[in-house]
C-alpha cells in the first residue's frame, strides 16, 4: 500500500517517519492534521531558552568564584600605557578607590580624567622613544600573598573605605614591562601587589611607570 504525507499528500515510503519534500511528521494530532517538524522545534523552544538561561547564570557564578586571571589588571596597565586610554587604567584598579578619588563623578566622567593622565604618560614615552609605542611584559616571578595578610588588607580598606571588601586571593608580582618606541626601547622590573578584591582582579598601589 502506497503512504501519502499527511501534510503535502506526497507519496512517500511506508515507514517513513518525516516527508522528504516537505519535512512534517507522519504522527497524527488529536484533530488528525499532522504535526510538524516546525511545530515540534517550537514546542521545545522554551526548555531551549529555560537551559540556555541556567547555562549562562552557570557561567557567571563559576566566573565569580575561580574566573578570571591575575594577570588580567597586568594586561589593563599595559595597555593603558600603549593606547593612552583611561578605560584600561579603570579596570586595573578597585573601583572603590577611584569612587573616593573621583568624589561624586559618573564612571564616564573618571574615565574622561583617567585618559587625560594616560594619555600624559604615553606622550612622555613617545618623547623619550618615539612614536608607535608597543608595550610588552614578562612575569618573572609570583609569590603567594598569605592569609594573614589578606585579612589585614580587607581589614584596613574596610576601615579606610567605609565599607565590606572581600579580599580573597593575591600575589607579589615581579614584573619586567618593556616599552618600543619607532627610536628606541626601554624596559624596567617591578613589583606589583595583584589582588582578588570584590570579585575582580584589581592592582593596589599603582604609582608611576617608567
Amino acid at each position: 500500500m502506497s503512504k501519502f504525507c499527511m501534510q503535502c499528500g506526497t507519496e512517500i515510503d511506508d515507514n517513513a517517519e518525516i516527508c522528504s519534500s516537505c519535512g512534517a511528521a507522519q504522527t497524527s494530532t488529536p484533530d488528525g492534521t499532522a504535526e510538524s517538524t516546525n511545530e515540534s522545534k517550537k514546542s521545545n523552544a522554551p526548555l531551549i531558552a529555560a537551559a540556555a538561561v541556567i547555562i549562562v547564570i552557570l557561567l557567571l557564578i563559576m566566573k565569580a568564584l575561580f574566573g578570571g586571571s591575575y594577570k588580567e589588571p597586568i594586561d589593563n596597565m599595559c595597555k593603558a600605557i600603549e593606547t593612552g586610554k583611561g578605560k584600561y587604567l579603570y579596570k586595573c584598579m578597585p573601583e572603590f578607590v577611584l569612587d573616593e578619588q573621583y568624589e561624586d563623578m559618573k564612571k564616564s566622567e573618571i574615565i574622561d580624567e583617567l585618559d587625560d593622565e594616560a594619555e600624559d604618560m604615553l606622550e612622555d614615552m613617545e618623547d623619550e622613544l618615539g612614536d608607535d609605542i608597543k608595550v610588552s611584559y614578562k612575569i618573572k616571578d609570583k609569590e603567594k600573598i598569605d592569609k594573614d595578610d589578606l585579612e589585614d588588607l580587607e581589614e584596613m580598606l574596610e576601615d579606610a573605605y567605609d565599607g565590606k571588601i572581600k579580599v580573597r586571593k593575591g600575589y607579589e608580582v615581579d614584573v619586567k614591562i618593556k616599552a618600543k618606541g619607532d627610536d628606541d626601547s626601554d624596559s624596567q622590573t617591578m613589583t606589583l601587589n595583584v589582588y582578588k578584591i570584590n570579585g575582580d582582579w584589581c592592582i593596589m598601589g599603582l604609582g608611576g611607570i617608567f
